[in-house]
């Protein structure tokens, strides 16, 4: 064993990509988050420096991923994630993505009071943000989607 090596864990996702391809596998976090206490999440990773980072897939093959690639990833949280209640205001959105798919789901805004609204939510996001719907979590990177909408 190298002294170099950190333990990691592996989380299942399935990675949607900008050019419509489907990539399913697992993505490796580590026992300990560099920004806060605890393990590290899949959203820590996505906003860590670098635009790359590594993925296995469903068949063994191991790949460094592009963050600015990816429209959005599915995934369900470890059971300690499950107990995070936010205080933020629920909208349930629709989505569509540049390359004209589409996600439904909601979005918990947790801004500034006075600063609420979608609008403002979708501007000060930066990279990706959390959408739930009754299928499974989300990640979404901002960067990819075309527009936003509240569902009716």
């Amino acid at each position: 064993m190298s002294v170099y090596r950190v333990e990691k864990s592996e989380l299942p996702v399935v990675v949607f990509q900008a050019d419509g391809s489907i990539m399913k596998g697992v993505v490796f976090l580590s026992t300990t988050a560099y920004i806060h206490a605890g393990k590290q999440t899949l959203l820590d990773l996505l906003k860590e420096p670098g635009d790359f980072f590594p993925f296995r897939s469903e068949s063994g093959e191991f790949c460094v991923t592009n963050k600015q690639t990816i429209t959005h990833i599915r995934f369900e949280p470890p059971e300690q994630e499950e107990r995070y209640q936010s205080l933020g205001d629920r909208e349930d959105v629709e989505i569509k993505f540049a390359g004209g798919e589409q996600l439904g789901g909601t979005v918990t805004i947790e801004m500034p009071e006075g600063r609420s609204r979608l609008l403002d939510f979708i501007n000060a996001m930066g990279g990706f943000f959390l959408l739930q719907n009754d299928e499974a979590h989300y990640l979404v990177n901002v960067t990819q989607v075309r527009d936003i909408s509240p569902k009716r």
